[in-house]
């Protein structure tokens, strides 16, 4: 997640600029999201700085040689001091050129200035809790730095749009879906879902969350612009418990622990396509970045690999003699999944181009490992583990445990996503 800014810019000399325009264009292979944020730099008051937002809002870019691959804030209207910070993510993150355009009063161009990727983006990891918390942690310093509360009970999962402005909380009990402005820390409105919550997740694009629920079997889709659910529910098999996205095959997959098995769902027309049968009950499951394979954690210690073109399963790995076999996480070139084992408390790796699972690469967790999640580098993964009320840091190099934090009680799910700036 590159981190593009212009520092502060002083428009207060002779000649100065009445507009700016922030563009961006995607010259690589693949699409990516783009958040800009335009910011106005009022004088010191009493020492401390304030910046107000004059300009902000979040792009999908396709690769190069598509029409929708460059972007415009359109003129904004200045003040004497401004900058400009944008954020990318996805798998052309690293491809993208931004530049200001400087306008006069008549709106002719004074000049263009080009906005340099500066330092990855700073993260947040987002723990959510039983004690209806969500804990904040730094994972520059991997320090908690707050935490939220949620609508009085469990909250159960967490995800966030690609620029890491709103963070989406499953709860629990409750039945809803509250919905958090990151850059306050405040809660903006709680959305109706089905029966207990019990999973959410963005699809990549940044355009809609999923909430699959447990009791009503069904999942909701909320509109991100606009907070509300869209159409009907979703049916889908006994006990949704987890999803993941194949964004370029236009599917959502969703494990239903009771069924046992897949739902597979059109993410364009919010229909259910098939159902794959399995042979036990599903937790968690990742897609790889390509979209090309997901893999889903059984409760039989086994992780079934499938062929998001087919919806087949392409094999089984077995990874015993851990148990307690919950949650994974694919890095993100899509080479490695991390599997969480919260009875042999462990982490095991897979091979996701072999699927085979890498022997000698198993990483020893306190007890109750529960769920992971890995940053935008692919350098740490963060894991809860709710019998110690503690999140591991993991240096995926060296396979070695770098910090432990504490967090409120119970963790249960973590989700990784940038820490926008005001």
């Amino acid at each position: 997640m590159p981190l593009y800014d212009s520092g502060p810019i002083d428009n207060s000399q002779t000649g100065r600029a009445a507009f700016a325009e922030v563009s961006a264009v995607n010259a690589g292979l693949f699409p990516t999201n783009v958040s800009i944020q335009l910011y106005e730099l009022p004088p010191l008051v009493f020492g401390t700085q304030t910046n107000n937002l004059l300009f902000t809002s979040l792009f999908h870019l396709q690769p190069r040689g598509n029409p929708n691959n460059t972007l415009s804030s359109g003129l904004v209207a200045l003040g004497s001091a401004f900058g400009v910070r944008v954020i990318s993510s996805g798998p052309g993150e690293d491809d993208i050129a931004v530049h200001v355009t400087l306008y006069n009063a008549g709106s002719d161009i004074i000049r263009t200035l080009n906005v340099p990727a500066t330092a990855p983006t700073p993260l947040f990891a987002y723990v959510s809790t039983a004690s209806a918390r969500v804990t904040i942690i730094d994972t520059s310093t991997n320090q908690v730095v707050q935490s939220l509360t949620t609508d009085p009970t469990i909250a159960s999962a967490s995800t966030s749009t690609p620029d890491g402005t709103r963070l989406y909380v499953a709860v629990q009990g409750s039945n809803v879906v509250d919905v958090f402005d990151t850059t306050t820390s405040t809660l903006i409105t709680s959305v109706p879902t089905g029966g207990l919550p019990q999973s959410v997740l963005m699809r990549p694009d940044g355009l809609q969350v999923y909430s699959a629920n447990a009791m009503s079997n069904n999942v909701v889709v909320i509109d991100v612009d606009t907070n509300t659910p869209i159409g009907a529910p979703i049916p889908t098999g006994i006990n949704p418990f987890a999803l993941a996205f194949s964004l370029p095959m236009s599917k959502a997959y969703v494990t239903d622990f009771s069924g046992p098995s897949i739902t597979v769902i059109n993410t364009n027309t919010l229909s259910v396509l098939t159902t794959i049968p399995l042979v036990a009950s599903p937790f968690n499951i990742a897609a790889t970045p390509d979209g090309s394979k997901v893999f889903a954690c059984l409760n039989t210690n086994n992780v079934v690999v499938i062929d998001t073109a087919t919806d087949s399963i392409i094999t089984t790995i077995n990874l015993s003699p851990s148990t307690g076999v919950f949650d994974i996480a694919i890095t993100p070139d899509g080479t490695k999944a991390y599997v969480t084992a919260s009875t042999t408390n462990e982490i095991r790796v897979i091979n996701t181009i072999t699927n085979a699972v890498i022997n000698n690469a198993t990483i020893p967790l306190g007890n109750g490992p529960r769920s992971i999640a890995i940053t935008p580098d692919g350098k740490k993964a963060y894991i809860t583990t709710f019998s110690e009320n503690v999140v591991q840091v993991i240096d995926l190099k060296a396979n070695t445990n770098i910090a432990t934090i504490i967090v409120d009680t119970t963790p249960n799910d973590i989700s990784i996503a940038p820490n926008l700036l005001f």
